[in-house]
């Protein structure tokens, strides 16, 4: 900046009226008539906008924006009387414009990667968070009733914070849970069932049958504490395979960062398309995809 002023302004009086365009305090610039040189006026200015609290922070933000972009130069001092030059004048400027932009390059980076930082700690966070409610679910003495809402609570967080789209939030009826979402451009049915054994087969294939009677219906089913063969066997033997399933263990990897709910959704499908298995882990299986 001290190069651009002298490059751009001669007279003295010049170098002061630019100085309090840009807001410098008058208190702390030499009179019209003194007797410091222009480098001298320019180097106290700057000092003593830099001894102030803000540093001059303000008024030396304005002054490279003004200096950045300048344009003007004066014929009188460039042309008739040959005190500056214009091409010294202007490689000044540019210089100054690229200092800029390197200095905002590297500060839009710094921002960049602080909120990266700051997005991955929130994320960490609250995946630490649903790691502990989804382990107090496990807690003995609740009723029913209790842990149904804290199961519901606990999928509709899970969700949330996944870039799946939720259509209609989770209900609760019971120990049951149903609600349905949007992924990759289909529509799934959901139901979640929180039960000491495995699922039986005929709510299963109850679910199953309720997927079907949809248009291009889709359905995942969980259950906590697993399923048996023989349910399985059920919607999977001799039909057309439209409902996915997955486990308590399915879903502790996710908020343990094993795997993404997108991911684990897509590797389902796949398994599902290609294999007809509607019910593998994809946390141990997905390398084999």
């Amino acid at each position: 900046m001290h190069d651009c002023i002298l490059a751009i302004f001669w007279p003295k009086k010049q170098i002061l009226d630019f100085l309090l365009s840009v807001d410098c305090p008058l208190n702390i610039l030499p009179p019209v008539d003194t007797q410091l040189s222009r480098h001298e006026i320019v180097i106290d200015a700057f000092s003593r906008l830099s001894a102030r609290p803000d540093r001059g922070y303000a008024v030396f933000q304005t002054m490279i924006d003004r200096l950045s972009n300048w344009s003007y130069l004066d014929p009188y001092y460039f042309v008739k009387l040959a005190k500056l030059d214009s091409r010294d004048a202007q490689q000044k400027i540019d210089q100054l414009k690229k200092a800029l932009e390197k200095r905002n390059a590297t500060t839009e980076s710094r921002r960049a990667a602080s909120s990266e930082t700051s997005r991955q700690r929130s994320k960490t966070q609250d995946l630490n968070a649903l790691t502990t409610a989804f382990s107090k679910l496990y807690g003995t003495g609740l009723a029913p009733q209790a842990r149904g809402r804290l199961f519901e609570t606990f999928l509709r967080e899970l969700f949330n914070r996944q870039s799946i789209h939720m259509r209609d939030n989770f209900r609760l009826t019971g120990e049951e849970i149903d609600g349905t979402f949007k992924f990759e451009g289909e529509n799934y049915v959901v139901e979640a069932k929180w039960q000491e054994a495995s699922v039986a087969t005929s709510q299963l294939y109850h679910f199953a049958m309720k997927v079907d009677g949809k248009m291009h219906g889709r359905g995942l089913f969980i259950s906590v504490n697993a399923f048996s063969n023989e349910a399985i066997r059920a919607i999977v033997h001799g039909k057309h395979i439209q409902t996915i399933l997955m486990d308590g263990q399915d879903i502790s990897h996710v908020p343990e960062q094993r795997i993404s709910l997108e991911d684990m959704l897509d590797y389902k499908i796949r398994a599902a398309q290609t294999r007809g298995e509607i019910y593998v882990c994809a946390v141990l299986k997905s390398a084999k995809v």
